[in-house]
């Protein structure tokens, strides 16, 4: 990516049933998915029967009735990929799943407003809302796009619920000096017609074999809307 982001993170979360309190360090530990040193480190903030979220040095991990996330903001990324696929592949293979998406999250600074502006007004222009948009002004300062996104209904090659969801919009973790951008690229996978007893494992050997390229796919989203700050 042509600017270095200061928050870079993927995010793997899945849609389906779970058992939060199973979740604990300890239980990655037992099982050997996280190394001793690593869960001994951990910061459990809750184990309940409807929540658990803990994190480690490189791990934020929070889990749901409906949804298990896991995210590292540190590379390689792959790592998340292959704790996920692990967890489910090897040991919760029975756990209903019906979807998951491969989430691509930056923030990352531009030199200064008219840059961030540029953005902006590239992908919301003021013009076509008339009179009202002029009172936004040339420079952005009065005003313009809080939030932007688009959505890509039809993958090809890939079951017809799947789809790729692309937001940009002002950081709100970078709050000083120059303006920051946040742009967040949701790649969501479904497992299409396969059997309910089958669409745990298919959608496990899904994120196996696209975790690398709905990443670059992402990359790749990310860096064109950077180019748009520049002059």
């Amino acid at each position: 990516m042509r600017i270095e982001p200061e928050i870079d993170g993927v995010s793997i979360v899945l849609v389906g049933n779970f058992n939060p309190a199973i979740f604990t360090p300890a239980w990655f530990a037992l099982c050997d998915l996280l190394p001793k040193t690593v869960v001994d480190g951990a910061n459990l903030q809750v184990a309940h029967p409807e929540i658990t979220h803990f994190q480690t040095d490189w791990l934020n991990l929070q889990v749901t009735i409906e949804k298990f996330s896991a995210e590292t903001l540190l590379a390689p990324h792959i790592r998340v990929r292959d704790l996920v696929v692990r967890v489910f592949k090897e040991y919760l293979y029975h756990t209903p799943l019906r979807a998951f998406g491969i989430n691509r999250n930056v923030h990352f600074r531009v030199r200064d407003f008219s840059a961030s502006d540029r953005i902006g007004r590239t992908l919301a222009p003021v013009e076509p809302w008339g009179t009202w948009g002029r009172r936004l002004g040339t420079k952005g300062h009065q005003g313009g796009m809080i939030s932007l996104t688009m959505t890509q209904a039809t993958v090809e090659g890939r079951p017809a619920d799947d789809q790729v969801n692309v937001t940009v919009q002002p950081s709100n973790r970078i709050l000083e000096d120059a303006p920051g951008v946040y742009v967040g690229v949701n790649d969501h996978y479904t497992a299409g017609e396969t059997d309910g007893r089958e669409m745990g494992r298919r959608l496990m050997e899904t994120l196996e074999e696209n975790f690398d390229s709905s990443v670059a796919g992402s990359e790749n989203i990310i860096d064109h809307i950077m180019s748009l700050a520049e002059s």
